[in-house]
């Protein structure tokens, strides 16, 4: 409840004077006296006069709010009654406020991207093994086409990588041993995938269908992706997308 009530007379904007005194006192000295508290509590459970016209940025933008979101307009009732807001409510409407933002400005396309790849932080790699199912991370993802972007995220789709190199293509990390680099993947990895690993070198093509076959069963994902999370894109789609 301190920590509360602090946090809404750091963030009053109403007219009452003694509240407004309070927040001062919170500025100098970094804290209120049990009795400071009870008294400011009481003022801030009252209807306040807000002066509207001069609101911080962050306010303003639950203030004014049209949208339908029943939990933004009940914070901007709130905030219009007492003249205040938690920091935890003042963040909660202003996130759901710019996804709504985020979702208006977002544009949808089918821009094929045969051919790219790209490495997805771990973060994503997560939601979708748990999405679709499976016992890794996919990490390096042959995307096969861009379906939307918003001012944060790309919408793609795509399959686990097919091409070969220098890293395993389940967990990027560098192939160094000879099963490895024949294979593209390591041991622990093919595991994951359920794919049987190779015992000697003859097994390399046997390996390789295998691997492909289950590309295939694991089929093609959907998935955002937080701009910030593609970790490197190889295609040509990554200009183009700055032209947005």
């Amino acid at each position: 409840m301190t920590s509360t009530t602090i946090q809404k007379v750091q963030n009053y904007q109403g007219s009452n004077t003694f509240v407004i005194k309070m927040k001062e006192v919170l500025r100098k000295y970094h804290g209120l006296t049990p009795k400071q508290l009870e008294a400011v509590e009481k003022c801030l459970n009252a209807t306040a006069k807000v002066d509207m016209e001069n609101l911080p940025e962050g306010l303003k933008r639950i203030v004014d709010y049209k949208g339908e979101n029943p939990f933004v307009k009940d914070i901007a009732a709130k905030f219009k009654q007492y003249g205040s807001l938690t920091e935890n409510q003042k963040n909660a409407a202003l996130k759901q406020i710019q996804k709504e933002e985020d979702k208006e400005k977002t544009i949808r396309m089918n821009w094929p991207t045969i051919g790219e790849t790209i490495k997805l932080g771990r973060k994503v790699g997560m939601q979708l093994k748990e999405k679709y199912s499976l016992q890794f991370n996919p990490i390096l993802i042959d995307i096969t086409s861009l379906k939307a972007v918003s001012p944060k995220a790309v919408l793609f789709t795509g399959k686990m990588t097919v091409k070969r190199g220098k890293v395993c293509t389940c967990c990027m990390k560098t192939l160094t041993d000879e099963f490895s680099m024949l294979t593209g993947m390591g041991k622990i990895c093919a595991g994951h995938m359920r794919v049987e690993y190779i015992t000697d070198a003859s097994q390399v093509d046997r390996f390789r269908e295998d691997y492909l076959k289950r590309v295939e069963e694991i089929g093609e994902m959907e998935f955002w992706v937080p701009k910030s999370q593609i970790k490197k894109w190889d295609g040509a789609t990554e200009a183009f997308l700055r032209t947005i």
